[in-house]
């Protein structure tokens, strides 16, 4: 098997590629992740295609399942990806992303000589990329299964991180990986489990299992006095929205500061670019609803003191209504100081939101099924609850979208029976 090094040399091609299908005739195969891009989706995707690369006669196209210009909003992606990928000759500029071809006319092509679709970090297409669902061809994923694609070969483990699937399969099949490789894989499973805490309630023992195989061939910096060793790592020395490169990094910890303090820099953003930064779309129950997650590294109190109440509903409302949803739910989630002077807490809070289509029995009925369940444990968050998009804190702070999401679904499949 050729080295990764070789393999992202040759990712500057798939784009010209998938924009000349005229000129080909043989099987496509694309390895996809899911739409909210993160850091854990993007990466797997990337060495998932690696991993398949010795059995496909043709590379594996690794799609970042997102539009290019939206990698602003992913400064930790961008820092990670750019730092491992130029140290093998390749770049960000030579991934493919999903606005840059016509899905579409890839599937017409697909129907014609063939095509092949391995989904990462997902086990069945968005509701908006459903006409893929018939080529999904294999499947890892660290989600609950959502029971379709049944004709895949499929992975599906609920570990903290879809990456530790993704190592677990390169150590099955090579035993050893590229330094560079092994950075950026360990990365999004320090990042997904909150750098392997037991108190977050994230980390399998797989999870850290894969962290103990890879950290030994990471190439680190050796630490030096300007190293951080503290909580702050990363900050001592410069603000981690100035770092350019992780080559300087020493440890798994400095690596987890820098990355989990870029992805959570996000007060700058509008709420509009908040709601679609780590924004997933489903299709569910019968009749059909389309439900909407966001996840929002920014706490509800810090939120409302920046925009306010009345402004954080008419973008949430406005949301709705751009994404045509039945129903959104709003998870934010972080630390935030308990009272004045207080230490700084991790929690959760929930915006419940609902599409002008649905009357106010369904409403109430989800909303009932929602503060019901166990694995939210919501309360609300003002005294009295007004018309529109309501709030909610969550006291179940380990069930992050991962778990609420079958919440949402089992609720509105009740609706039918």
């Amino acid at each position: 098997m050729k080295g990764f090094g070789l393999f992202a040399k040759t990712l500057a091609a798939n784009t010209a590629r998938l924009n000349s299908l005229d000129a080909h005739t043989g099987r496509l195969t694309l390895v996809l992740g899911n739409e909210s891009a993160d850091l854990d989706s993007m990466v797997s995707s990337l060495a998932l295609a690696y991993a398949l690369s010795p059995t496909i006669s043709a590379p594996p196209i690794p799609i970042i399942n997102t539009n290019r210009s939206d990698m602003t909003l992913r400064p930790e992606s961008t820092l990670l990806l750019r730092t491992t990928l130029q140290a093998n000759d390749s770049g960000i500029d030579a991934l493919t992303f999903i606005d840059d071809f016509d899905l579409t006319r890839v599937v017409s092509y697909g129907r014609k000589h063939g095509l092949d679709v391995w989904l990462v970090d997902h086990n069945a297409p968005a509701s908006r990329q459903m006409e893929l669902e018939p080529f999904v061809r294999g499947i890892v994923d660290h989600h609950v299964d959502e029971n379709r694609c049944l004709q895949a070969e499929r992975q599906i483990e609920l570990v903290g991180s879809c990456a530790t699937l993704v190592t677990e399969r390169l150590r099955n099949t090579l035993g050893s990986v590229e330094p560079e490789l092994a950075k950026m894989l360990v990365a999004p499973i320090l990042i997904d489990t909150s750098e392997l805490s037991s108190t977050a309630r994230r980390a399998t023992d797989k999870d850290i299992e894969m962290v103990s195989w890879l950290v030994p061939q990471v190439e680190w910096a050796w630490p030096s006095a300007n190293s951080a060793s503290t909580d702050s790592a990363g900050a001592d020395q410069e603000s981690s929205d100035e770092v350019e490169s992780l080559d300087h990094v020493s440890s798994t910890h400095e690596l987890y500061k820098i990355l989990d303090k870029l992805k959570g820099k996000v007060s700058h953003l509008s709420a509009r670019d908040l709601l679609r930064k780590d924004y997933k779309q489903w299709t569910v129950g019968s009749p059909a609803w389309t439900v909407g997650i966001s996840s929002i590294s920014y706490r509800l109190q810090k939120w409302i003191k920046r925009d306010s109440r009345k402004q954080i509903k008419k973008a949430v409302e406005k949301w709705v209504d751009e994404q045509k949803l039945d129903v959104a739910l709003v998870m934010t989630h972080g630390k935030a100081k308990q009272g004045k002077g207080g230490v700084k807490v991790y929690g959760r809070d929930l915006i419940v939101a609902f599409g002008q289509s649905v009357h106010e029995e369904q409403q109430r009925r989800v909303l009932d099924g929602l503060q019901r369940s166990e694995l939210l444990g919501l309360e609300p968050f003002f005294e009295e609850q007004d018309n529109g998009p309501l709030f909610f804190n969550q006291t179940r702070t380990e069930s992050s979208r991962k778990q609420v999401f079958p919440a949402i679904k089992a609720v509105i499949e009740s609706l039918s029976i």
